[in-house]
């Protein structure tokens, strides 16, 4: 029996030698991402904020690795944008990518300066905070990120996929194609000296074939699958592989161990793809949980409620908890961002947010199951709301929830950013006939409406960014009183509530979204209208005809009170943020920063233009459709 088991051990011994040594000759080492790893994603822009976020992140520490992304750009990409506008480059306008911080001798000429080393002093800043701290950094970005056309011009050979969406940009872009050596070279050399200037990063994550950034020759770019015909024989596996090897070699020219993920869920690629990309994937790569590594993905309301924020969903964020601690080694990314980086959740929820992280963590197993969750709702009632107020927190939870839900099911498509900001139904005027807007009452919205055609932005209220919406009639309203009743719960906190006032700017906050939704709603009921007469609002005003009718045209009154109602919307817009909502939702810093996806620093006087250029058009309908006759 001794004698067996020496023999055992003895062959096991010379197993794990030998497969050692073959990791070892082929240039491979462990896995250098082991046990809970915290991943968090703010991109604050102050660094005395930035320096408050890592200290509520010293939280976690007990739990696990904890990682700070520190990619932000420090500015906006300005000079991507073509001078005669561009909707499709606003969105990239914000992404964070390597070249943007350290750009290769052949790119840099062709980046501004300035903005690099500002994006580059701003990172190192955030990296020493970190070091302060004891914490470890995280980069994460769009890559391959389209390049400028000169750049392609002087390097040909680097011409890669074309990334640009046709229906919303005014410009074509491509990417680098990293089957060219050239390219990988290039990519290996700016992740090398980013790792030598910043130490703390230890990871790398990126997502592709979305606002700016492609892989050639992927099913999903948005013009087709396409780019150079001498890589078109590579499966998607050996050129993520590529691209994956080239971040590797410049930490291994660094001497910094790296890993490296790509977002699953963010990424666009067909499933056909995504199991290929799996097979490829080198050691400390990853794309999706494997048995190595799980990966979850959680967050706050704000990629959901964007521009409005300082709402928390604690069923929802409980309930995604449960899995937490189902591996042992998994990488949770927590994203406190929205609007490709133009927003983030303030200290007061990422704060909320650590603290439910902590108390789920602090049950393992963690318990399962809807009971399981409300109980954990219940006991952080308690605490946020005290014993006379925790019932009437727990309740406005749930129907906060309960709102939520029904929202994913009844309006998947019709989104406070998509719809409310980047068409500007928030703030631009509900009318029938908006071609006799004059270009002084157009002035301070139609440049940001999404659209590559300003008479398409003008005259279609329901195009959204190149596609049609539509609305079922009444699930906007429903939602919007779901909303509002879950707010009007929490206003009953008394004063007593530990967190009252928190609580109460959140149902401001809950307020103004169910504004921006019911201005979706009317807009998306006014162009039902506008379709059904288009004819005759395309055709000349005329007098009303002289018929006897005693509701006129059938959309005559159905127009008007739909006008009604969003000019009442609009003023009760006015007054939540004129009593403080104005602190609960993220705007430009200043006018220049205004765009598509950022509304201007002025949204308090927009509105009030919007109305009164409501009630200056008021009665347009009436050279277009018989008005009643009483």
């Amino acid at each position: 029996m001794n004698k067996s088991f020496r023999r055992i051990c003895g062959l096991m011994i010379v197993f794990l030698i030998t497969y050692s040594f073959s990791l070892l000759h082929a240039g491979d080492k462990l896995p250098v991402e082991t046990g809970r790893v915290f991943i968090i994603n703010s991109p604050v822009r102050n660094l005395d904020e930035f320096r408050l976020l890592v200290k509520q992140a010293l939280l976690l520490k007990p739990y696990g690795k904890v990682k700070v992304n520190i990619g932000a750009l420090a500015d906006k990409s300005f000079h991507e944008i073509p001078g005669q506008g561009s909707p499709w480059h606003e969105y990239a306008s914000s992404n964070p990518t390597p070249f943007k911080f350290f750009p290769h001798p052949k790119l840099a000429a062709f980046i501004p300066a300035e903005f690099v080393n500002k994006n580059r002093q701003f990172l190192l800043a955030k990296a020493n905070i970190l070091r302060e701290n004891g914490l470890e950094g995280a980069f994460m970005g769009y890559e391959p990120n389209f390049l400028p056309a000169a750049f392609f011009k002087a390097y040909p050979s680097m011409l890669g996929s074309r990334v640009h969406h046709p229906r919303r940009s005014a410009q074509k872009e491509f990417s680098p194609c990293v089957s060219v050596k050239e390219t990988r070279e290039m990519y290996a050399w700016m992740m090398a000296e980013m790792l030598k200037v910043a130490p703390e990063i230890t990871s790398f994550s990126f997502k592709t074939n979305d606002a700016g950034a492609g892989i050639c020759w992927a099913h999903w770019l948005y013009t087709g699958a396409n780019g150079p015909s001498a890589c078109k024989g590579l499966n998607m596996g050996e050129r993520v592989r590529l691209l994956m090897n080239a971040y590797k070699a410049g930490a291994d020219k660094a001497g910094r161990e790296l890993s490296i993920y790509m977002d699953e869920g963010a990424s666009n690629f067909s499933e056909e793809e995504k199991r290929d990309i799996e097979k490829y994937l080198p050691l400390n790569c990853y794309f999706r949980s494997t048995d190595n590594r799980g990966i979850q993905n959680i967050g706050g309301t704000l990629s959901s409620l964007y521009p409005v924020t300082g709402i928390i969903n604690p069923v929802a964020l409980f309930n995604q908890l449960q899995s937490i601690g189902d591996h042992p080694n998994k990488t949770i990314f927590i994203g406190l961002r929205a609007a490709y980086d133009r927003g983030y959740e303030p200290l007061a929820v990422s704060g909320l947010l650590f603290e439910m992280i902590v108390s789920a963590l602090k049950e393992s197993p963690a318990p399962k199951g809807l009971n399981a969750t409300l109980q954990q709702v219940r006991l952080i009632s308690d605490k946020w709301a005290g014993p006379k107020s925790s019932g009437e927190l727990f309740n406005a939870f749930v129907a906060l929830n309960d709102a939520m839900i029904y929202k994913a099911a009844a309006l998947p498509r019709v989104h406070s950013l998509y719809w409310g900001v980047t068409e500007r139904m928030i703030n631009r005027p509900l009318v029938i006939a908006p071609q006799r807007l004059s270009k002084e009452e157009e002035a301070y919205f139609l440049t940001y409406v999404f659209n590559v055609s300003v008479e398409e932005a003008r005259m279609d209220y329901m195009d959204i960014h190149g596609s049609r919406g539509t609305v079922t009639p009444g699930v906007v309203e429903n939602y919007v009183q779901r909303i509002n009743s879950a707010a009007t719960l929490f206003e009953k906190l008394d004063d007593a509530a530990p967190m009252k006032d928190f609580f109460h700017r959140m149902a401001l906050s809950l307020r103004i979204h169910a504004g921006i939704m019911r201005s979706c709603g009317n807009f998306a009921a006014a162009q039902v209208i506008r379709d059904r007469k288009k004819e005759v609002l395309s055709g000349p005003v005329h007098l009303p005809d002289k018929e006897t009718s005693f509701t006129g045209h059938p959309d005559f009154i159905f127009f008007n009170n739909i006008m009604r109602d969003e000019l009442d919307n609009t003023t009760q817009l006015i007054q939540l943020l004129e009593q403080g909502g104005i602190k609960q939702v993220i705007l430009a810093a200043s006018p220049v920063y205004e765009d598509r996806f950022l509304l201007g620093p002025s949204i308090i006087d927009q509105l009030k233009k919007k109305r009164k250029i409501m009630l200056d058009h008021w009665q347009d309908i009436e050279g277009y459709l018989t008005s009643p006759f009483k």
